[in-house]
């Protein structure tokens, strides 16, 4: 007998879990719940049909040409395939609590060299939260970044679930694109 579209999907959040159990929840929400997080952030980001978007470029604010499919580093204006290994997803504030871990007002695609040689290139991003996002945002990330948060195994297989779901949507967005 065929399992329903609903039984795989339980069994396979039960095989998730099982998996999830066998590490402590910080280790598996770094290496598997943040890993597709920042893929499905970049992935969303590439599927967005604008032509333009803005970054920070030579310190100032402009709008950088890309395709669908590329990414623009938000505090260098570098434009790379989403997919690439110099495109990253940054984060605006870092914080080892978790509360901002997966916020997405904090996150944005950014070049290896700004998000890992530059420490975030924290003053363009900071110009570049501003302008795009607003202050009131900026100003409820520096809040959260103090408070501390723990997720559960149950809790962090339900994100991973999510957060690849969104990421094959985008995925499955960006191929129509390209046909």
């Amino acid at each position: 007998m065929a399992l329903s579209p609903e039984e795989k999907a339980q069994r396979a959040r039960d095989r998730m879990l099982e998996t999830a159990k066998k590490y402590q929840t910080s280790t598996y929400s770094r290496k598997f719940v943040a890993k597709t997080f920042q893929q499905m952030i970049r992935a969303e980001w590439a599927c967005d049909p604008r032509k333009y978007i803005t970054a920070v470029v030579k310190h100032e604010i402009r709008q950088v040409e890309r395709e669908v499919g590329q990414c623009v580093c938000v505090t260098c204006g570098k434009v790379l395939r989403w997919d690439h290994h110099d495109m990253q997803t940054g984060h605006f504030l870092a914080s080892r609590r978790n509360s901002i871990l997966f916020e997405e007002d904090n996150v944005a695609p950014q070049c290896s060299y700004c998000n890992g040689h530059l420490s975030g290139a924290q003053n363009e991003y900071r110009k570049w939260m501003e302008y795009v996002r607003g202050i009131e945002v900026v100003e409820h990330l520096e809040r959260l970044k103090t408070q501390s948060i723990s997720f559960n195994h149950f809790e962090l297989v339900d994100m991973r679930i999510d957060f690849q779901e969104r990421l094959n949507k985008a995925k499955r967005t960006m191929s129509g694109f390209s046909a």
